[in-house]
């Protein structure tokens, strides 16, 4: 037989789950478990044996770093799980999880074309790499409050950060190195074709965790905000690369 109980504990974002999931999957007493980052208590849902008491579930937790506490709740939306009933875990797409993000893209959109109004006349690429260069800077800018957590997020998804922390730690730089190029209009070319490549790798690994239907934290701005990943986050890794090899394609042929 087994028994359901749900925890409040001191967790915070993707990157704490990240941490939580190897420990909860590798203990054969659980039998599946989902997270709940979204309820104020940061609840974490245990499906385990009979025998395997509330004591050694809160050992299990604090051995991942955080503190937890029985509590009474129900299960609801679900930000990772593991187990068998992982599938079971998906929440439908609710627009609101995506304010912040649509937020910061609304403010990049302004920024950009405040500064082409400056322009004597408007230039379609010219306002695409203001809008790049203002994008890149606010992504970076979220990534770098917490460079640590969000290259441990970012390791979930995409095939080089998987394999290279380095390269995780390094992103928010190369974003914002970008973001100066293109706001600067310094380099275009190069930093066209670097955006390209990354948001081509970034993509790949994008779609692959959304095809495998994986309720992981979308990284795109850090740890400081819960969102899931989703065809939103194709979509805005499509839309980069779209425009970097649009811009780079217009270059060469002028």
């Amino acid at each position: 037989m087994s028994v359901n109980r749900a925890y409040s504990t001191s967790m915070n974002c993707g990157s704490c789950l990240s941490k939580l999931q190897p420990i909860l999957d590798s203990s054969e007493d659980v039998f599946s478990w989902t997270a709940d980052l979204a309820d104020e208590r940061k609840l974490v849902f245990v499906e385990t044996s009979e025998s395997f008491d509330s004591d050694q579930i809160v050992k299990l937790i604090g051995g991942a770093g955080f503190d937890a506490q029985p509590v009474d709740a129900e299960p609801t939306q679900s930000t990772m799980s593991g187990g068998d009933d992982s599938d079971q875990s998906e929440s439908g797409f609710q627009l609101a999880t995506y304010r912040p993000l649509f937020l910061v893209v609304a403010y990049v959109i302004a920024a950009a074309s405040l500064l082409e109004r400056a322009q004597p006349e408007f230039d379609l690429m010219r306002w695409m790499s203001y809008f790049m260069g203002f994008f890149f800077l606010g992504f970076a800018f979220f990534k770098l409050l917490d460079v640590g957590s969000f290259a441990k997020a970012f390791s979930t998804y995409d095939v080089i950060a998987k394999r290279s922390t380095l390269y995780g730690l390094a992103y928010p730089w190369i974003e914002l190195g970008l973001g100066v190029l293109f706001v600067t209009q310094t380099w275009l070319p190069i930093a066209n074709v670097v955006t390209a490549l990354v948001m081509a790798i970034g993509l790949v690994g994008v779609v692959g965790a959304v095809r495998r239907k994986e309720t992981i934290q979308c990284a795109c701005l850090g740890t400081a905000f819960n969102l899931p990943m989703s065809v939103v986050t194709i979509i805005e890794n499509s839309v980069m690369l779209v425009m970097a090899i649009v811009m780079l394609l217009v270059s060469l042929s002028s």
